[in-house]
């Protein structure tokens, strides 16, 4: 069983056997985040990052200097981040495999872009990329900020995720139809949850327009900060 609770945009805490997982944690400024959430939820055993945009990385910094627990995150992030006082870091690339927090952590491809603002310029953060976290008996996938790719289907083939999270938005990412191809045709998991949505007005993708095109697994919807079990 998944323990699954949505923050707002691509923020994500996973609880998986016996430990909890933290994705893109931007919560500082995100107009979606239940003030309060992540305190409740509990323990951090993981954070994975998937990119180096401001809205993903988020909050990392004070919560892994809080709670030391782990970042996996691409090389540039890391070093990124090391750079910032975070300590317990573990930098990977797309197509790589590490134990992290006792679970097997691997990093896939994504079409985005990764970077961050400083001094009125972006600074190349690496390559963007998608987190799939596995134990024994479960997978989950996040697939970060990016478009639909055939290769999708490789995900699947490899790590076998049951429950995911894609991004719907468009603009900056994949719209519902493309997410809803992507669920239907290459990654076809039990449940995905949308994410990447109504944060900001540009993007203008929406949890109907994607639940009407999925016709394999169970599209979730929870309000930001309710847990469901799967």
């Amino acid at each position: 069983m998944l323990r699954v609770t949505w923050l707002g945009h691509s923020a994500v805490h996973l609880g998986i056997g016996e430990r909890s997982v933290l994705f893109d944690p931007f919560l500082t400024g995100n107009p979606t985040y239940p003030e309060g959430a992540l305190e409740k939820l509990g323990k951090i055993d993981l954070i994975c990052l998937t990119h180096g945009h401001e809205d993903h990385i988020g909050d990392t910094v004070a919560i892994a200097k809080r709670t030391g627990a782990p970042v996996v995150a691409n090389y540039e992030i890391a070093l990124y981040l090391g750079s910032q006082g975070v300590e317990n870091l573990e930098p990977m690339n797309p197509g790589g495999t590490i134990e992290a927090a006792g679970l097997q952590v691997s990093m896939t491809r994504a079409n985005h872009s990764s970077s961050i603002h400083e001094n009125g310029a972006a600074r190349y953060l690496g390559n963007p990329c998608g987190v799939v976290v596995r134990n024994a008996e479960e997978s989950f996938y996040h697939a970060g900020d990016t478009d639909l790719f055939s290769d999708m289907a490789l995900i699947r083939r490899l790590y076998k995720p049951r429950v995911g999270a894609l991004p719907i938005g468009d603009r900056f990412t994949m719209g519902p139809r493309a997410a809803a191809i992507a669920q239907n045709e290459f990654l076809q998991m039990d449940a995905v949850l949308p994410i990447h949505w109504g944060t900001f007005p540009p993007l203008s993708g929406t949890p109907d327009e994607f639940q009407s095109e999925v016709n394999r697994g169970q599209v979730l919807r929870p309000k930001p900060g309710e847990t469901i079990e799967i």
